[in-house]
């Protein structure tokens, strides 16, 4: 095995062993990645470290080695404080001059190992107690020296094992060059993998269990110094700080024992000593021995910084050190907006109207807006199990509150207006609001540590039910204040464990409705390992639902006048679509157009829309002859007046094939009513227009987008997707752009499905693509500039209807002209789309789809 060493800083190379290319590439492609290299390198190799052979002492190029001299003597008390013979191990490097022995091939002018090695354990012997390592080093140093002229200079290191019980080894190295004495300003005694235990970590199960760390100390001995470091009363305090410590970061560990040595007396004295102080983790990544940090520091340094979290340092054994506390960040008064991530739950009672109430709370204050709401989740309880399930969520608001204000208005909520009781820490609630993180004018995160609040929430990073909804709200490139981590990478963490607890339904609210529960359409979320870009990605793997079309037209494309009758027939058509649908799934979606809206159509008048729809709706949700509880309604409608009136005679879903464009009111109409699902769909122009927009080479939105994610990752580092991907990334950013108005106009994030308009501003190739790109608008995110801010819109957990049933690309392929003869196709059509990850198919043909729906889920998500 071949060692190659390379000392490297941006004024001098060393290559001192072996010239090996690739360790020296690496070492330079290292020096340019990482641009704050310290340059102060240099001065740890010549006097902390002794580099020994990089730097040659005195000039000298030849050298005579003895390595690892195995003596045993007292160095003073041993681990178990007594006075016992220690092992102790002397390595010699010896500058000389053998030239002529070289030429020669004769010992005599070189200096002999064998004789300096019998001549050492004489010397070593006749002393029975040598006090300490370092006093034995420096006596050892000065015989080699008297002895022996050929020593123009040396480098000794003698190496104890059993000095202390907590450390590897203690050792002591001393340079010396003849006629010289001021050569080196320091000798080393180096402390060896001093092993303890602490608290250590950024992560969740880190701050539960204490984990091994050890240190690599080298304390200078400055030659002008008569008494070497006190090493058991350095080693005593270091180890009783660091074990009762409670670090996130590596980084404030290393610097924090540094500066418990450096307020030591005896390095008061020498404040221009460098203590050089390493440590690692031994079990942070399981690939590696240790991953770690070293600095070096001069006592006068760290006198000069005010070290909050250090109390004075005393040579008692006693000593008591305060834990580490972040610093607070500057907050800003109440003149300024600042941002704020809050988390609800709820879990007791009518939690979904208990969460409402919470956020109109929030609204009323004049202090306080709110700027979006995440989807809504259900959750198992996570600590105390045994109670019922938790309905969770975040909200972004813009605040002129103070962290510490917020806190007693969230409070205020909970108990005053709210009345929660708490009877013990994580059990039920009616509500609870907990501030996340806190964000001052500029963006930037505030961390706040007090007695009763902390930023960022010190329990955020072990929760799917805050980090999901939360990521959300923020860009993938939003990094944790403490951890420097991405969010999502986080949340990623906790699937990639795939605990039970971590299992979260995506709800989507429906109108209450007197005699039956609380209704939600539920999407229940897995991870799955994505074939695009080798991620696993979090997918929908509960039974998708099944959405029947029926058109109470007499002109619309596949099935106009099928249903254009009286009520009665109308709703014996809808009680037989509803049992063949049911009997094969636990709900049905019956949608009910009153207005065609194929491309090119002529348009039913409002009036006669309304005619069509409202009377069948009302009749449908009067049967007694339907479960009701199984059986929801939806409205395709685009128009905001015929959305008002079909939801007062209890219509649940709105289904708009416009998202909002043909009409600039139905936004306020679904804001109004924040129990109504609205799928927002994707088209262009208008019926008769559509059909000639189907151009996606440029984007739309144009400048205005910064940065788009895929996956949460910047598409600008997936080549291979972003050329393949132009069409779905434009109807992303197309449906982005509506729901941003949606949200601004009221419209909640847990109200919303969206659709990419299969056949709307569509060639039948680009049909294809979008089924085949699901996954891609899925997990599809961006920011742009919206009215001079910047905005993250993000379509993760956002449930995909798929509308494919009859439409002209399928008969394009099967070469079937009469749309009716393509139910057969449309079957194969609907399993395709719920493979690629659709949650809800509109079909015609019910009874044969709902076959074909029931087959997809067993194939594609494992459901029976």
């Amino acid at each position: 095995m071949i060692n190659c060493k390379v000392i490297e800083n941006r004024r001098t190379r060393f290559f001192p062993l072996v010239n090996a290319k690739l360790v020296k590439v690496i070492a330079s492609s290292l020096i340019n990645k990482f641009q704050s290299l310290p340059l102060a390198m240099s001065k740890l190799f010549s006097t902390v470290n002794s580099a020994r052979h990089s730097v040659p002492l005195g000039g000298m190029r030849d050298y005579v080695h003895i390595k690892k001299l195995e003596m045993n003597t007292v160095l003073g008390p041993d681990s178990w404080n007594q006075l016992m013979p220690q092992k102790c191990l002397l390595s010699l490097d010896m500058g000389t001059d053998f030239s002529k022995s070289a030429a020669t091939d004769d010992l005599k002018y070189s200096l002999n190992y064998a004789v300096i090695s019998r001549d050492l354990t004489n010397f070593v012997s006749k002393k029975k107690n040598w006090g300490s390592v370092s006093n034995l080093a420096k006596s050892v140093s000065q015989f080699v020296m008297d002895k022996y002229s050929g020593v123009e200079c040396l480098n000794l290191e003698v190496q104890a094992d059993t000095t202390h019980i907590r450390s590897d080894h203690i050792s002591c190295i001393i340079q010396q060059e003849r006629g010289n004495p001021e050569s080196q300003e320091f000798d080393v005694v180096r402390i060896s993998e001093l092993k303890m235990l602490t608290l250590i970590g950024v992560f969740t199960f880190e701050r539960l269990k204490k984990q091994y760390v050890t240190l690599d100390i080298k304390l200078p001995w400055p030659k002008k110094a008569e008494l070497p470091p006190p090493v058991q009363s350095i080693i005593d305090n270091v180890v009783k700080f660091v074990e009762e410590s409670n670090f996130k970061t590596v980084e404030a560990l290393v610097e924090s024992v540094s500066a418990v040595i450096a307020h030591n007396e005896y390095f008061q004295k020498f404040p221009d000593s460098p203590l050089v102080v390493k440590v690692l983790k031994l079990n942070a990544i399981t690939a590696t021995e240790g991953v770690g940090v070293s600095c070096i520091r001069e006592p006068r340094e760290i006198a000069m910084v005010n070290i909050p979290y250090l109390s004075s340092i005393h040579e008692s054994s006693d000593i008591k050190f305060q834990l580490s506390s972040s610093q607070n960040t500057p907050i800003e008064g109440k003149n300024t907006w600042k941002r704020a991530f809050l988390a609800f739950g709820s879990n007791i009672g009518d939690r979904f109207k208990h969460i409402q109430m919470a956020l109109q709370l929030l609204s009323r204050e004049k202090t306080v807006k709110l700027r979006n709401i995440s989807s809504i989740f259900e959750s198992e309880p996570m600590y105390f199990k045994d109670q019922t399930p938790f309905m969770n969520g975040c909200v972004e608001v813009e605040t002129l509150l103070t962290p510490s204000e917020l806190l007693k208005l969230c409070k205020k909520i909970e108990y005053e207006e709210l009345q929660r009781v708490k009877h013990f820490d994580n059990g039920p609630r009616t509500i609870d609001l907990d501030i996340v993180m806190f964000l001052n004018s500029a963006g930037e995160d505030i961390i706040v540590n007090e007695p009763d609040l902390n930023i960022p929430h010190p329990r955020m990073l072990e929760r799917t039910f805050v980090l999901e909804p939360l990521c959300e709200l923020i860009s993938p490139v939003h990094l944790h204040p403490v951890t420097a981590e991405p969010i999502v990478d986080h949340l990623k963490q906790l699937y990639d464990k795939q605990h039970d607890e971590d299992t979260l339904w995506k709800l989507v609210p429906l109108p209450y409705r007197s005699g039956v529960e609380p209704r939600f359409l539920k999407f229940k979320t897995a991870t799955k390992l994505d074939e695009f870009t080798g991620e696993t990605n979090r997918i929908t793997v509960s039974p998708t639902y099944i959405m029947a079309i029926f058109n109470a037209t007499p002109d619309s494309f596949s099935d106009g006048g099928e249903h254009f009758a009286d009520i009665e027939s109308q709703l014996n058509d809808i009680i037989k679509l509803c049992k063949d649908a049911l009997y094969l799934h636990e709900s049905v979606i019956i949608d009910v157009g009153g207005c065609s809206t194929r491309p090119n159509s002529i348009q039913a008048s409002e009036e006669e829309e309304i005619r069509r729809s409202i009377p069948l709706i009302k009749a449908i949700r009067e049967s007694t002859e339907l479960p009701q509880d199984k059986v929801i309604l939806s409205i395709d409608t685009y128009r905001s007046n015929v959305a008002k009136e079909a939801i007062k005679v209890g219509v649940d879903i709105i289904n708009d094939i416009s998202g909002g464009l043909f009409d600039s009111n139905m936004f306020a109409v679904i804001a109004e009513n924040p129990e109504i699902c609205y799928i927002l769909s994707h088209t262009r122009g208008d019926i008769s227009t559509m059909n000639r927009l189907a151009h996606y080479e440029n984007f739309a939105l144009g400048d205005s987008i910064q940065q788009e994610f895929v996956h949460n990752t910047d598409i600008q580092q997936l080549d291979d997707l972003k050329d393949k991907t132009v069409l779905i990334r434009n109807v992303g950013q197309e449906i982005g752009e509506r729901y941003i108005k949606a949200i601004d106009n009221g419209v909640k994030r847990w109200q919303i499905l969206i659709d990419p308009g299969l056949g709307f501003a569509k060639t039948w190739k680009q049909n294809l693509q979008i089924i085949r790109h699901i996954p891609i608008l899925k997990n599809y995110s961006f920011t742009m500039n919206s009215n001079n801010s910047q905005v993250y819109v993000n379509l993760r957990n956002m449930p995909v209807l798929l509308g494919p049933s009859r439409k002209k690309f399928i008969g394009h392929i099967t070469k079937d002209v009469d749309a009716k003869q393509r139910d057969f196709a449309t079957g194969a059509v609907v399993a395709s789309c719920i493979g690629f990850g659709s949650d809800m198919v509109r079909v015609h043909d019910v009874k044969n789809c709902s076959k074909s729906i029931k087959l997809a889920d067993a194939i594609y998500k494992g459901l029976e």
